[in-house]
């Protein structure tokens, strides 16, 4: 779990926080966590569950 949580990390949080249509729309996104589901048949990640706190003003 420690080469995908590293993966998560480095990757996808970066990736999410460079999106231009959100970036003036939102004053803070902050990654709380995530969360795998398991393939036990298959042996593999199924999906990846991502929590964040998002501010925005109007």
């Amino acid at each position: 779990d420690s080469e995908l949580d590293m993966w998560m990390e480095s990757t996808i949080f970066p990736a999410l926080n460079d999106i231009p249509a959100l970036s003036g729309l939102i004053d803070t996104l902050i990654p709380l966590g995530f969360n795998y589901q398991r393939d036990n048949e298959m042996a593999t990640w199924a999906m990846a569950e991502i929590t964040y706190q998002i501010t925005y003003t109007n």
